[in-house]
């Protein structure tokens, strides 16, 4: 039988990737990993070019480690050792931290709710729509909703492609599921860009 929220859960830290993962990622994760005791935690990791896909795969095997919650971290975030713990800290079915996107104008993704909660005096704001870089679903999450649990989709009216993320917060929110948002941790984790660099003058 699953434990209680109130007792240490079982996690599958699971993060989706190429053949190849940033290295201050890997810190992150050895670091988060070092500091999860006595939390039980597995490693899992699916590869595809196919995000969505990827992600499916990811819940899949952490069902296979018989895991009470999956905690998505994409590989190209850095995000304190202590992580795991204030997420899980929150007792939500579905709570995260956002981040800004990695190309300029660098816009903060995810959306609140309108008039949305908060709560813990501002730690945790009730979201519409989350990112799915860093973020702990309870895995009786993914058994209310149909199959598969991530997808994109194209918006009829304008043709624009839906992300896999934001349509998963869609149908959890249709399925009666809450969505948090913990601000503070939001503010210490960091989304890894890419950036060209030129010479803009040279004396010899």
């Amino acid at each position: 039988m699953r434990q209680p929220m109130t007792d240490l859960p079982k996690v599958a830290i699971c993060f989706a990737s190429a053949d190849m993962v940033h290295a201050d990622f890997a810190l992150s994760l050895a670091g988060l990993c070092a500091s999860a005791h006595p939390i039980e935690t597995s490693i899992v990791n699916a590869k595809s070019s196919i995000v969505a896909e990827a992600r499916n795969r990811c819940v899949a095997l952490a069902r296979e480690h018989d895991a009470a919650f999956l905690l998505f971290l994409d590989s190209d975030m850095v995000f304190p050792r202590t992580a795991l713990q204030q997420l899980l800290a929150h007792q939500k079915q579905i709570v995260g931290a956002t981040y800004p996107k990695r190309v300029a104008p660098h816009s903060v993704l995810g959306a609140a709710l309108t008039n949305g909660r908060v709560e813990h005096e501002g730690a945790l704001i009730e979201m519409r729509h989350m990112p799915t870089g860093c973020l702990l679903i309870d895995m009786t999450v993914f058994d209310a909703l149909d199959a598969p649990n991530f997808r994109f989709l194209v918006e009829a009216e304008t043709g624009a492609i839906i992300g896999e993320d934001y349509d998963f917060c869609d149908r959890a929110r249709a399925a009666g599921f809450s969505i948090w948002c913990d601000s503070r941790l939001s503010f210490e984790i960091g989304h890894i860009g890419q950036s060209v660099h030129r010479i803009s003058s040279w004396e010899s």
